[in-house]
């Protein structure tokens, strides 16, 4: 069967490698990825799955799922795109459409492979080789709204027996690291408006409250934990400056390794808030548009993932793609990924410095970074914490390649980003394959979840009384949804 599984992604490659292409093109924002979730809907009607749309309140959020036998797998995919990285398949910067959102995390990989894993593994139960029941979850909103925490809060993970997950990388690994717990909040002021050269005295200026918040914040980070992060933009500051602004507003993201740790740092944020508005005589208010949990292990599950890369091995790529890649790292930052070392784990690091001279990495990584946590946040956790879950990653770009930037945009549309994710298809689909076999993987996993959730357990960032931001976000993205 696993070559058979193997063989099936290969010579079906082409209808996946498409539909990345096409949600790569389509580069739709969280919470608006109507034609790339359309796509993946059509995908597994197509295939012969049972498709609901617009669950959890998430007009693009979908799950399709086949067979009604134990056990659950869930397989998890995303599609949405980043805004302000538009980029044309190029190894210089030249955007497709200037300002225009781009593809700068490889999510058109990431649910194009979960796709193939889904599909290949319906076409075996239907053939009655294995037993269970495969959903694909079709997440949105990722990057910007938390939209597997919403997907979580309305109890649509309830019946999985486990779930896996991966992510395009540069590098060939199982993700055993923890990642930030996170809250994702927006301060908006309201002042008073005054001529500021005629009468200034009579205006109350909802941007210095902003100003004075953000300077506070900044005093602040002296003051948390080490691992601790607090980073804004201002998203609105006034009209004229002629015009005392009467409102004004500033886009937090507080993280932390644990979500209580969050907390702790947010409720001194809203002080800091309070006083801005305190010394300006301004009103504050509050919009939390979202949070995302920490990662809770599952090492049953990695080591299953591990097993399974191994046994596929790393991504191979061409001459064209080395050529590619060799013009693409002239524009990297200088000393990035000797940078980018020093935020390894301490074990792992000898394993990443064999490679800053390389174009790509050729080989899978032993697991690493257990008990570590890493610096970006995923909304991946809230799932970990629900039901067993372990992610891995796939090389589908330049090592060193930046995250979230115009040079990862260029790879996820080219045969570089195809190449990674038609492995990590293959890894997703002959793991949930042993799960099916093999029924003392998933007790065996299933047990070390349950023993961890009684010691801590699961906590949802989302309060009852939330719904999702849409508004919000149509709002600050309405030049581009």
């Amino acid at each position: 069967m696993v070559i058979e599984i193997q063989k099936w992604i290969e010579d079906n490659k082409e209808q996946f490698i498409q539909i990345s292409n096409e949600v790569w093109q389509y580069a739709e924002l969280g919470l608006f990825e109507t034609k790339s979730s359309t796509l993946h809907a059509k995908i597994l009607e197509e295939a012969g799955f049972q498709v609901t749309k617009g669950v959890a309140g998430l007009p693009t959020a979908i799950i399709g799922t086949y067979g009604n036998e134990d056990p659950v797998i869930g397989i998890l995919g995303e599609y949405d795109a980043l805004p302000g990285l538009s980029q044309q398949i190029k190894p210089v910067k030249e955007p497709v459409v200037e300002g225009a959102p781009g593809q700068g995390c490889g999510h058109n990989l990431y649910g194009a492979a979960c796709l193939a894993a889904c599909i290949v593994i319906k076409n075996k139960i239907e053939l009655g080789e294995l037993k269970g029941t495969i959903r694909y979850y079709g997440c949105p909103a990722e990057e910007n709204a938390d939209g597997k925490g919403w997907m979580v809060k309305a109890n649509l993970f309830d019946d999985v027996d486990i779930s896996l997950t991966w992510h395009p990388w540069d590098m060939n690994y199982v993700l055993a690291t923890n990642f930030q717990a996170i809250y994702n909040v927006v301060f908006q002021f309201k002042g008073r408006t005054a001529h500021a050269a005629a009468d200034p005295f009579n205006g109350r200026s909802a941007l210095d409250a902003v100003e004075l918040m953000n300077v506070g914040c900044n005093y602040l980070r002296e003051h948390i934990i080490s691992d601790g992060r607090i980073h804004y933009v201002i998203t609105q500051g006034g009209e004229a400056p002629n015009i005392v602004p009467d409102k004004a507003e500033v886009w937090y993201f507080v993280r932390a390794p644990l979500l209580e740790q969050v907390e702790e740092i947010y409720s001194r944020v809203i002080k800091v808030a309070e006083g801005a508005a305190m010394m300006t005589e301004t009103e504050v208010k509050t919009v939390f548009l979202g949070g995302a949990a920490n990662m809770l292990p599952n090492t049953t599950l990695e080591d299953l993932l591990q097993e399974k890369m191994e046994d596929i091995g790393p991504p191979v790529f061409s001459d064209e793609d080395r050529l590619f890649a060799h013009e693409l790292k002239k524009s990297f930052p200088e000393k990035y990924f000797e940078n980018l070392i020093s935020t390894i784990p301490q074990d792992g690091k000898p394993h990443f410095e064999r490679f800053k001279n390389k174009d790509f990495c050729d080989e899978i990584l032993p697991i690493f970074g257990r008990g570590v946590t890493q610096g970006g946040s995923t909304d991946v956790g809230d799932v970990s914490w629900v039901t067993p879950l372990a992610q891995f990653a796939t090389a589908c770009a330049a090592i060193g390649t930046p995250g979230h930037s115009w040079q990862l945009v260029s790879q996820a549309g080219m045969h570089i980003g195809h190449t990674g994710m038609l492995q990590a298809a293959k890894v997703l689909a002959l793991a949930t394959a042993e799960l099916m076999q093999n029924p003392e993987v998933v007790k065996k996993a299933q047990q070390e979840f349950e023993n961890q959730i009684k010691i801590t357990p699961y906590s949802c960032p989302l309060s009852d009384d939330l719904v999702p931001p849409i508004e919000y976000y149509r709002r600050i993205y309405n030049k581009h949804v």
